[in-house]
């Protein structure tokens, strides 16, 4: 196996653990497993993401480059959409959207924002907001949950915190609408 195999091998395993799995047979995780742990996760989510850009780099370790707003907006070809990875395992829309943003070369073009993912299902009805605790929060709506949005409670390092989930059906739908969901992206 070649190095850039391994890191390519590592990043999966860092992808799974970002989203609750087990890295070698994808099973789900138990909510109590300190793998399970809100900052674990966001470290593995970093991890996988800087893998992405070494790996992107043929294996070469660069400095970070800024984006730039004066990059093109965001765009998606139909090759590049057709290997959206869709798991079949619940996710958060973070880390789907980073898969989406993982095939593109983000020194080329500005990232798909989550905002925009999510204002996109408020504005068709499958999330709705509400202030808690004088934060802006998003929770699926009854024709979201339909399509296979739902919430559950975690515990993280800050306490109790309520993640909002994509099963397989509701990441299909987000790739389908996917060109209406980058002109929110690009303030269309």
């Amino acid at each position: 196996m070649t190095d850039l195999e391994k890191l390519k091998q590592t990043k999966i395993y860092m992808d799974r653990l970002a989203d609750g799995l087990d890295p070698f047979s994808s099973e789900v995780l138990p909510q109590d497993t300190v793998l399970n742990n809100v900052q674990l996760s966001r470290c593995f989510f970093s991890l996988s993401d800087i893998l992405r850009q070494v790996i992107d780099n043929g294996g070469i370790v660069t400095g970070r480059v800024r984006r730039s707003a004066a990059l093109p907006p965001f765009s998606l070809s139909d090759d590049l959409r057709a290997k959206i990875e869709v798991t079949t395992t619940p996710t958060m829309i973070k880390h789907f959207t980073s898969r989406i943003n993982g095939l593109v070369d983000d020194n080329a073009i500005q990232r798909l924002k989550v905002t925009a993912i999510t204002t996109w299902l408020v504005n068709n009805g499958l999330l709705c907001e509400e202030i808690v605790n004088d934060k802006r929060r998003k929770k699926p709506t009854k024709a979201g949950e339909d399509l296979g949005i739902f919430s559950e409670t975690r515990e993280g390092h800050y306490g109790t915190y309520l993640a909002v989930l994509y099963n397989e059906s509701a990441q299909r739908h987000i790739v389908s609408n996917l060109d209406q969901i980058i002109a929110v992206s690009n303030g269309e």
